[in-house]
C-alpha cells in the first residue's frame, strides 16, 4: 500500500503547483477578451476595447501560481478614454475648465496682449488620450530661451527663462511623463531635454504620429552633410557619417514569453526592412542584433567581418529563432544593454580614436516592463559614460537611443527613463501592439521623406564625382539654336522638375532646343513654363526688364535621387519646415523667412563653373532693408541706368541683391550662372532663395571672374523665390508649401 499513496500523494503534490485559474472572473464589461492557455498557470488573458475606451485596470491579466488572475479583486471593464485636464496655463487663458475632458472636447486658448501665441489655438481631445497639436504657449519673447510651455495635465516650477535658468515639471496623479521633468536653458538659446507630456496608462501614439516623429528624428541620425565649414554657430543634431561606417546601430528586440512567436516574427520583420532601407543611405553602418528574455543573446556581433554587410546581417535575423530562448519567463532589459555595452568595449580596443568618432543608435522594442536584471536605466548610465557623454561636453550626438513600448503591460517610468531626451525630437513611443508598430515601419519606411530630404550636400573626394555628390542639386541647361549654344544652370526641385531663370529662354523657344545635365545623365525637356508674369520688354525707360525672371522646365523622364542627384530645399515647403525643425500646423511662410533671410545682410552662396565640370562655391551677402537701398542707390550712379526715371522700375521688389565691397568684396556672377540658385546654407542643409538674374556690371571673360578687382558699383539681382511662390505652389503642389 506505500507505493500508491505515495503516488497519490506526489499526484496531489503535482495538481496542488499547477491549480487552474477561476474563467469565469475574467469577462469584462462593455469588451472582449482572448485567453490563452485554457486558464492553466501562465495563461494569458488580453483584453480589447472599442475605440475611445480602454480596459481596465489593464489590458492583460495572468494566471498565477496560487490560482488567481492578477488584479483579481478589480471587475474588468472599458472605461471612457480622457485627456489630461489642464492645471497651469502661462500668460493668457483656456477654457473651457473641467475636472475632466473625454473625445472630441476642445479647448480654446488665448494670450495675453503683448504676449505672442505659439502652437494652436484649439486642441482637441483624441481617442488615444492625447490632446490633438502641439503644446500651446504665450511668450513675451523677452527670454534667452523661448517659453518651455506646461503640458495639459501638468504644474511648473520656474518662470524666468534666461541662460542657466531652470525648470522643473510635475504630472498629476495617475498620469506619467514622458519627456523631461527638468529643463535648462542653455548658452545656444535652447532649452536643455526633451519638451514634457503627461499621460494615462492606456494613452497610446498612433502609426502615423511615430512614423511623423520617429522619421524626424532619424532624418537627422542619418543626414551627411560638410560643406567646408568655417567653424561659426551651433552645428545642432548634424554629425558627419563618412562612407565606411562612422555609425554602430543596434537593434534590440524583447523576445520574453509575453511577445509570444508571431509577435517576435514580426519585430525581426520591421528589423529587416529597417536594415535594408538603411542600406539606400550614403553611409554603412555596422550593426548589433540582440534578443533578450532572462538572458540575452546576440545575432550579430558588432565585431564580426560582415556587420557592415546588410544583407548578411537581415539572413541572420531571420535564421534567428524565438525557441532558442529556453528560458522565457523573465525581461531582463538592462541583460540587453549589458550586451550593447561590451560590443562597445570591444569596438574601443580595436580604435579608441575612431570609436570616439562614431555615433551611436539603439532601437529596442519591448512589450513589458523588467523583472528581472535590475534598473535597465542604469545600464543607459554606463553606456553614456563610456561614451564621455556629460552635459558640459557636446558630445550627447553620440547616442540615439530610441524606445518603443508595445501594448499596456510596461512601465511608462522605464522606458521614458531609458530613452534620449533631445529637443525637438522624440524618442520614446508608446504602441498599442505590434501591428501597429509594423505599419508605423511600413509608413516610414515605403517612400520615406528621409530618403529625398531637401538641400543634403555631401563631401568627398576631388575627382567629377567628388564634386557633383557636393553641389547635387546643380542642373547643366544648354539651349543649342542654329549657330548658337546658350548655358544656364539650374537647381533640382523635385523628381522631374528644374528651376531656372526665364530669360534663358527666347519667348518662341522650341523644346528640343534644351537640355538638361544632372551629374553624368542627360535629359530632354516635355514643358517650359515661365512665371505668366515675365515680360522682358522694357518700360519707363528700362530697356530690358528681368522682373519675374522665373521659369520651370519638366524633364521627359523623372530623375532617381542619389547621391549625386538630390532636390534643393525651396522655402515655405514641408521639406525646408524638416530642415529648419520647424515643424506643426502653426508654422507659417513667415516662420521660414525669418529664419533664413533675419537680418540685413545674410551671408549666402552660388555655385560657379569657370573650368568645364569643375564647380565652384562662391560665397557672397545678400543686402536687406537699407542696404537694399544702397545697392539701388549704386546702381543710379552706372551711366546706363542714370536715365531711368525711377530705379524702382528697374529693381523691383522682387529682387535680391548683392555684390559690391562692404563689408567684403563680393564674387561677381558671369556668363553662364544665370538661373542658377542663390543659397543660404542653415547648418548642414542648403536652401534656394533666389535665381540668378542680371547684373548691373560685369569684369568677366566669360564664365571666368577677372583676378582684378571687382568694380565697387557692381551688383547682382536674383529673383526672390519668396516672392514667387504661389506660382511654383500652383506647378509643383507635391512639395508641399506652408502659407
Amino acid at each position: 500500500m506505500l507505493l500508491p499513496i505515495l503516488l497519490s500523494q506526489i499526484a496531489m503534490s503535482i495538481a496542488n503547483s499547477t491549480p487552474e485559474c477561476d474563467l469565469d472572473k475574467i469577462a469584462i464589461t462593455g469588451g472582449e477578451y482572448t485567453l490563452t492557455n485554457g486558464g492553466n498557470v501562465g495563461s494569458i488573458v488580453q483584453y480589447t476595447c472599442p475605440e475611445g475606451k480602454y480596459p481596465y485596470p489593464s489590458s492583460l491579466r495572468e494566471c498565477l501560481p496560487k490560482g488567481q488572475w492578477t488584479d483579481e479583486q478589480k471587475k474588468a471593464q472599458c472605461k471612457v478614454v480622457q485627456c489630461p485636464r489642464p492645471v497651469m496655463f502661462e500668460n493668457g487663458e483656456l477654457y473651457p475648465r473641467k475636472m475632466r475632458h473625454f473625445v472630441g472636447d476642445v479647448l480654446h486658448f488665448d494670450c495675453w496682449g503683448g504676449f505672442k501665441m505659439i502652437g494652436p489655438q484649439n486642441r482637441t481631445c483624441q481617442e488615444n488620450g492625447k490632446w490633438s497639436g502641439e503644446e500651446t504657449k504665450c511668450d513675451d519673447e523677452e527670454g534667452d530661451c523661448p517659453n518651455p510651455g506646461i503640458p495639459l495635465g501638468a504644474t511648473k516650477v520656474g518662470s524666468s527663462y534666461k541662460i542657466e535658468n531652470k525648470v522643473t515639471y510635475q504630472c498629476q496623479p495617475e498620469l506619467y511623463m514622458y519627456g523631461s521633468k527638468e529643463r535648462v536653458c542653455m548658452e545656444n538659446k535652447r532649452w536643455s531635454g526633451a519638451e514634457p507630456t503627461c499621460r494615462y496608462s492606456y494613452t497610446f501614439d498612433t502609426p502615423k504620429e511615430v512614423a511623423e516623429t520617429f522619421s524626424a528624428s532619424l532624418s537627422e541620425t542619418i543626414e551627411s552633410s560638410d560643406l567646408d565649414k568655417d567653424g561659426e554657430g551651433n552645428t545642432d543634431r548634424t554629425i558627419r557619417v563618412e562612407t565606411g561606417g562612422d555609425m554602430n546601430i543596434f537593434i534590440v528586440i524583447d523576445a520574453s514569453k509575453s511577445v509570444g512567436l508571431t509577435n517576435f516574427n514580426t519585430a525581426k520583420k520591421i528589423s529587416e526592412v529597417f536594415i535594408d532601407k538603411m542600406a539606400s543611405f550614403d553611409f554603412i553602418p555596422r550593426y548589433g542584433v540582440i534578443s533578450y528574455a532572462s538572458f540575452a543573446k546576440s545575432i550579430m556581433l558588432l565585431s564580426d567581418d560582415d556587420s557592415n554587410n546588410a544583407e548578411e546581417v537581415i539572413e541572420k535575423i531571420r535564421k534567428f529563432q524565438y525557441k532558442e530562448h529556453d528560458d522565457k519567463q523573465g525581461t531582463n532589459t538592462r541583460a540587453a544593454l549589458a550586451e550593447v555595452h561590451n560590443m562597445l568595449s570591444l569596438q574601443h580596443q580595436r580604435d579608441a580614436e575612431k570609436f570616439m568618432k562614431t555615433r551611436n543608435v539603439i532601437l529596442l522594442m519591448t512589450d513589458g516592463k523588467h523583472n528581472m536584471g535590475g534598473d535597465p536605466a542604469v545600464e543607459v548610465k554606463r553606456i553614456r559614460e563610456f561614451l564621455d557623454i556629460r552635459k558640459d561636453n557636446n558630445r550627447e550626438d553620440f547616442l540615439d537611443i530610441y524606445v518603443f513600448g508595445l501594448g499596456n503591460d510596461i512601465s511608462d517610468n522605464e522606458i521614458n527613463d531609458i530613452a534620449s531626451k533631445k529637443d525637438p525630437e522624440k524618442h520614446v513611443f508608446k504602441m498599442r501592439s505590434i501591428d501597429d508598430m509594423k505599419k508605423a515601419f511600413d509608413d516610414i519606411l515605403d517612400e520615406s521623406e528621409i530618403l529625398q530630404m531637401c538641400g543634403l550636400s555631401k563631401e568627398t573626394s576631388k575627382d567629377e564625382e567628388g564634386v557633383q555628390e557636393k553641389y547635387p542639386w546643380i542642373a547643366k541647361i544648354t539651349i543649342t539654336r542654329p549657330g548658337s549654344q546658350e548655358k544656364c544652370k539650374g537647381s533640382i526641385v523635385s523628381r522631374d522638375f528644374i528651376l531656372t531663370a526665364a530669360h534663358c529662354f527666347h519667348l518662341d523657344e522650341e523644346l528640343h532646343t534644351i537640355s538638361v545635365r544632372v551629374g553624368d545623365k542627360s535629359f530632354k525637356a516635355k514643358e517650359l513654363y515661365r512665371h505668366p508674369q515675365y515680360d522682358p520688354v522694357g518700360k519707363n525707360g528700362v530697356e530690358k526688364s528681368f522682373d519675374y525672371d522665373m521659369a520651370l522646365i519638366q524633364l521627359d523622364n523623372k530623375m532617381t535621387f542619389s547621391k549625386t542627384t538630390r532636390p534643393i530645399c525651396l522655402p515655405c515647403t514641408s521639406g525646408t519646415s524638416w530642415a529648419l525643425k520647424q515643424r506643426g500646423k502653426s508654422v507659417t511662410c513667415k516662420d521660414h523667412e525669418s529664419t533664413i533671410l533675419p537680418t540685413e545682410l545674410e551671408k549666402a552662396l552660388f555655385i560657379a563653373e569657370e573650368k568645364e565640370r569643375n564647380l565652384k562655391q562662391m560665397n557672397v551677402h545678400i543686402k536687406q532693408g537699407n542696404r537694399r537701398l544702397a545697392c539701388l542707390e549704386d546702381t543710379k550712379k552706372i551711366e546706363k541706368f542714370k536715365d531711368i526715371p525711377d530705379i524702382k522700375d528697374l529693381i523691383t521688389d522682387n529682387f535680391l541683391c548683392t555684390g559690391g565691397i562692404e563689408p567684403q568684396v563680393d564674387p561677381q556672377t558671369c556668363k553662364g550662372d544665370s538661373g542658377g540658385p542663390l543659397i543660404v546654407q542653415y547648418k548642414q542643409r542648403f536652401i534656394q532663395v533666389g535665381i540668378i538674374s542680371w547684373g548691373t556690371i560685369s569684369s568677366c571673360n566669360g564664365p571666368k571672374r577677372n583676378p582684378g578687382p571687382v568694380p565697387a558699383l557692381s551688383r547682382d539681382f536674383h529673383a526672390d523665390v519668396f516672392k514667387m511662390l504661389d506660382w511654383l505652389k500652383e506647378k509643383m503642389p507635391e512639395l508641399e508649401f506652408i502659407n
